[in-house]
């Protein structure tokens, strides 16, 4: 299979803030562990954030993580009652895919999505969605780990 992997930030990749280069906004490292993760992940689909974070946070984790195809961005359009569900962002993502599906620009058969906040409600998604699914949901304080990239390498490999 070539998945759509959904990759959120933070509780996910974790890149840790420092002082910025002389404008309001921190400069964002990756561990040298994370990259490597997101790269392995790159191999095997592409990457798409979904994640609230302003596309030029997003750009200096995109220069860090060099990627051969320059990842998509989910449109996040968050609603208030969305804070009250499980899983917040399923709607934009839900919306998102049918809109790329629409314009023929979901070249992909199945999806990973990989975020550290996913309820029941994402699973009940996931089960009735028209590709298969692998949802994977890290420990916050530590996110993305070794053993989450090999389950997304056998979900690839099981199709």
């Amino acid at each position: 299979m070539k998945p759509i992997i959904l990759l959120d930030i933070d509780g996910v990749l974790n890149p840790v803030a420092g002082p910025g280069d002389g404008g309001d906004r921190p400069t964002l490292t990756l561990t040298p562990e994370k990259i490597g993760l997101v790269r392995r992940l790159a191999g095997l689909g592409r990457i798409a954030w979904v994640s609230t974070w302003p596309a030029d946070l997003t750009a200096g984790l995109e220069s860090q993580l060099q990627l051969e195809a320059e990842p998509l961005r989910v449109v996040m359009v968050l609603r208030p009652d969305d804070d009250g569900q499980a899983t917040p962002k399923l709607r934009s993502v839900a919306r998102w895919l049918a809109r790329m599906d629409a314009l023929g620009e979901a070249d992909w058969d199945s999806v990973v999505w990989i975020d550290d906040v996913l309820g029941a409600d994402a699973r009940a998604w996931a089960h009735n969605h028209t590709q298969p699914v692998l949802l994977e949901k890290p420990v916050p304080d530590r996110g993305l780990a070794e053993v989450h990239v090999v389950a997304v390498e056998v979900f690839a490999a099981s199709g």
